[in-house]
């Protein structure tokens, strides 16, 4: 038993340092202390991959409990009815795409990308079949604006990709895409599926970006503008 000289704490055997002050340990009765096992919080280590990995699964588990919970609600309660059906689709689509990335090993981005417009198409032909089968919204409206949506994504990952970005650049191609998309999708609702106002909310949302994206123009061409924005945001 061995006590710190400098703040009198209880040291461990194979201790170097006091962990209160960091005071050098200097033991002269123990010369040799190679064969001494170490304490568990020196000798652990977890790598951050693996940690990612072990989070990731607990947050399943906690996901996975509320939804057999409704299940059986669903199944015991309310027979006649398919409510639980929806918070277990949508749980799984939030699990494929901010949950599953953290298992998988390195999966490459495009890989990824493709998984996730799949998914997106899926669950939204899950509540297409499970709502309203006589419906034709989906290949009419629902398809074409996952795929717009989708080649905008796959767009802006191809520009990023190329070579490194301004992130004030980033900010105005995200710009432009959500403009585009609210336009597309207007447009989309309004001739295939009648919705006269779609069209108008897809302009407002297009112009409003678009104002946005030549703020952002001005402030990237101007080298104090770029700057001030830099350190307010990353200093």
């Amino acid at each position: 038993m061995s006590y710190c000289v400098n703040c009198g704490v209880e040291l461990d055997d194979s201790a170097k340092k006091c962990a209160l002050c960091s005071t050098p340990v200097i033991n002269p009765n123990k010369t040799d202390l190679q064969n001494v096992t170490p304490p568990f919080s020196e000798e652990e280590h977890i790598p951050k991959e693996v940690k990612t990995r072990i989070t990731a699964l607990a947050i399943s588990m906690v996901l996975l409990v509320p939804n057999i919970v409704c299940f059986l609600i669903n199944a015991v309660t309310f027979s006649g009815s398919f409510w639980s059906l929806y918070v277990n689709a949508t749980s799984l689509l939030l699990w494929v795409i901010f949950i599953f990335p953290f298992i998988t090993k390195k999966l490459h981005p495009y890989v990824m990308w493709g998984f996730d417009t799949v998914s997106v198409a899926l669950y939204v032909l899950f509540f297409f079949k499970v709502g309203d089968e006589t419906a034709n919204w989906y290949f009419k409206a629902a398809l074409p604006i996952i795929i717009a949506a989708s080649l905008l994504i796959v767009i802006y990952m191809l520009w990023v990709r190329k070579k490194k970005r301004h992130w004030l650049l980033k900010t105005i191609h995200i710009c432009c895409d959500i403009g585009i998309a609210g336009l597309v999708t207007g447009l989309i609702l309004s001739v295939e599926i009648g919705l006269a106002y779609a069209s108008f909310i897809g302009l407002t949302v297009f112009i409003c970006f678009l104002s946005i994206v030549l703020f952002l123009i001005y402030c990237y061409s101007s080298k104090t503008l770029r700057k001030w924005f830099s350190k307010r945001f990353f200093a």
